[in-house]
């Protein structure tokens, strides 16, 4: 908690000029009670109107004085803490960027995204305490205290004696919500995450008629998410009615003593005095009132800093070598590379170990779980192998930086990411500073041209985000444009043609063949024609790497081979 309340420090300069503000609002509050007393005391008593008049402008400047000054430190308070909420965002947006996929995993999207929302916006509140009620509230408490001592010492003793028991029922709440907060935020992620993937599945739901499920599970999470942070409010909503009650309590108690020592004239206290004790205990018990709010909202802000805390204190790759500008010949080597996921039983990928030469067209096949694209986060570093190595031009990657090998390399991953705006935005993703001519070759290289020919704005037609409003075969074609527009000296198609018809498929590699020529392509794959001309391909099954030849030697050879052609072929050669 302490770490990430160290994000105020940038607002060093800032704060103590909103608290500044705030003290001169809460001590223009302080003053309008004795102003008051006097006017009871010597312009009504005294029937003094002139007096009366004079004391209630100089009231009226006080408290205009008052509202300038706390609208000015409010609005410094703000600003505070929009910038601390947004700090602490880009906090854990960066550390998300640099996380492992296992920490991702581990807490999950949906927790991430109610840490940079929902956990934000508790400390966000916090800090607008820190930066405001913790000045005003001790010199509230300390002010109208002294004030109403100066008043009368037997009036303000009753105001203390109601003060321990309202920090009392405050502490034993504030121990009781902390766990019931805790639980209230787990759930919020639960909720996220089903909402999450039935926005994602809905037509899946549908198709299987498992809406009423769907439904019962919202609706579960929902109800004990529900259930703890009533329970937290009830016991916080016993403070108000608690201090309200012990107000007004030593408030009849105020009057009734103080009528009675005036009645029986055993001491000079007055009317006018009488009235500033009350409002002073107002006051006073506001400050507490704040005060206890704020100790029972600790242990909820507890809670949100110590999970967006392990956001921001997660491990994330290690990546400390420095990026080199050096261009990979196309050599890749898997040296007995074995990779077994966080908390699996089994590895992914086992005992891996093949060589790719410059400028090889090489197809990895295999069916559904064979260890295919794990192979493809081991060559990009998302993941580091658990044992063997990953070699590039006679160096592995454990002494390269990640950067340094992802800009060696143009990959399509098997899900396309696209992204908000344009075609042209989402192309030159790959390039940044290409020319309008590379990217016309790009979408013609991956038959995109047609497409973009056919839209009234071309290359400037606006996408939805995730590409809502293109097909898989466009996603994909799109994808290809990206990757194919870098120029790297490894391509790595991770099954991205899957989407394509045959015919479609068969021009692109045409002209993705010419313009990667010399080059080093991987193309992951389940379909036999996408790899039966490769240079080399390696056969996967339950992440072993079975047989790797070309498709005429595997034909006689490998038995998986065989069965996966003749499932898509008939068996015909």
């Amino acid at each position: 908690m302490k770490k990430i309340f160290e994000n105020l420090l940038h607002y060093k300069s800032r704060i103590p000029v909103a608290l500044l503000f705030m003290t001169a609002a809460t001590i223009c509050d302080l003053m309008l009670p004795t102003i008051m007393s006097d006017i009871v005391d010597k312009g009504i008593y005294l029937s003094d109107m002139e007096y009366i008049k004079r004391n209630c402008l100089y009231m009226f400047l006080v408290s205009l004085a008052g509202l300038v000054t706390v609208i000015i430190g409010r609005k410094i308070t703000a600003e505070i803490v929009s910038g601390f909420c947004c700090d602490l965002r880009r906090m854990v947006f960066a550390k998300v960027n640099t996380m492992t996929f296992g920490e991702i995993n581990e807490l999950g999207t949906a927790a991430l995204i109610t840490r940079s929302t929902h956990d934000t916006e508790t400390l966000g509140w916090i800090a607008s305490i820190f930066c405001g009620n913790i000045i005003t509230i001790p010199v509230l408490f300390i002010g109208g205290v002294l004030l109403s001592f100066s008043k009368d010492i037997l009036l303000s003793l009753i105001l203390l004696f109601f003060v321990p028991i309202v920090f009392v029922v405050v502490v034993l709440i504030g121990r009781k919500i902390e766990p019931l907060w805790r639980i209230a935020d787990e759930f919020i992620d639960k909720q996220n995450d089903i909402m999450r993937e039935r926005l994602r599945g809905i037509r899946v739901i549908r198709a299987f008629d498992k809406e009423d499920y769907e439904h019962d599970r919202i609706s579960e999470a929902t109800r004990k998410m529900a259930m703890n942070i009533i329970k937290s409010n009830v016991s916080m909503g016993v403070i108000a009615p608690l201090a309200l009650f012990l107000l007004n309590f030593s408030v009849i108690l105020i009057i009734y003593v103080g009528a009675f020592r005036m009645e029986n004239g055993m001491s000079a206290v007055s009317a006018g005095d009488i009235f500033a004790v009350i409002q002073y205990v107002t006051l006073v018990m506001t400050s507490i009132m704040n005060a206890a709010f704020v100790i029972v909202m600790i242990p909820h802000a507890k809670v949100a800093a110590n999970r967006i805390g392990e956001v921001v204190s997660a491990n994330g790759y290690d990546d400390n070598l420095p990026e080199e500008s050096i261009e990979f010949s196309g050599s890749v080597v898997f040296d007995n590379v074995t990779f077994k996921y966080d908390g699996a039983s089994e590895a992914a990928v086992s005992n891996i170990s093949f060589k790719i030469e410059p400028g090889q067209k090489v197809s990895v096949i295999g069916g559904t779980g064979s260890g295919k694209s794990t192979l493809v986060s081991l060559m990009l570093c998302f993941r580091m192998p658990t044992e063997g190595k990953v070699i590039y031009d006679e160096r592995s990657t454990d002494t390269l930086s990640h950067k340094t090998v992802r800009r060696n390399i143009s990959c399509v991953l098997q899900n396309s990411s696209i992204y908000s705006g344009t075609i042209k935005d989402n192309i030159l993703m790959g390039k940044p500073d290409a020319s309008d001519e590379e990217i016309l070759e790009a979408a013609e290289i991956s038959e995109l041209s047609e497409f973009v020919r056919s839209l009234e704005k071309g290359f400037d037609h606006e996408l939805n985000q995730s590409g809502k409003n293109l097909s898989g075969g466009q996603k994909q074609r799109l994808s290809i444009a990206r990757a194919v527009i870098r120029n790297a000296p490894i391509y790595i198609f991770d099954d991205s043609f899957s989407a394509l018809d045959f015919l479609t498929e068969s021009k692109l590699r045409t002209k993705l063949a010419k313009k990667a020529e010399g080059k080093t392509q991987i193309v992951i794959t389940q379909r036999v024609t996408s790899a039966m001309n490769s240079d080399l391909i390696l056969v996967m099954d339950n992440g072993k790497l079975v047989d790797s030849g070309k498709h005429t030697e595997l034909l006689e050879r490998c038995k998986i081979y065989r069965e996966i052609y003749a499932s898509q072929t008939g068996g015909a050669k």
